[in-house]
């Protein structure tokens, strides 16, 4: 159960901002292919993916705020939090980017607690 909720949440998140017609053809390619990764779960490739679009477009809030969900969903809560942290320091109005960010931050905390418990 818990896992399916956590990639209904990853599911949506991973939707907001991700492409627009706009871009320029290479960005949106490899885009939908880190999209197709992301529905085989295939989070590597996903990260992969959203390196290449940022080696093209290093401002692009979108691609560092999808790399984020990519990095949590494998568990890299240290990396996730650096790239939503800079997709919501690139684009400060998304309020989506600022709940990943503090949502991830959270999730950092407790990961803590269960390991400090755990140590006990």
């Amino acid at each position: 159960m818990r896992v399916c909720l956590i990639s209904l949440m990853l599911s949506v998140l991973f939707n907001i901002g991700c492409s627009t017609s706009h871009q320029p053809i290479e960005i949106q390619h490899q885009s939908k292919f880190a999209f197709k990764a992301y529905e085989a779960q295939l989070w590597n490739e996903a990260v992969f993916r959203w390196d290449r679009v940022l080696k093209i477009s290093p401002e692009y809030a979108p691609a560092y705020n999808n790399l984020g969900v990519a990095y949590e969903a494998l568990g890299k809560i240290e990396a996730a939090l650096q790239a939503y942290e800079t997709a919501t320091e690139l684009d400060q109005g998304n309020r989506f980017y600022r709940f990943n960010y503090r949502r991830c931050r959270f999730l950092r905390r407790v990961v803590e607690g269960e390991e400090r418990e755990s140590n006990e």
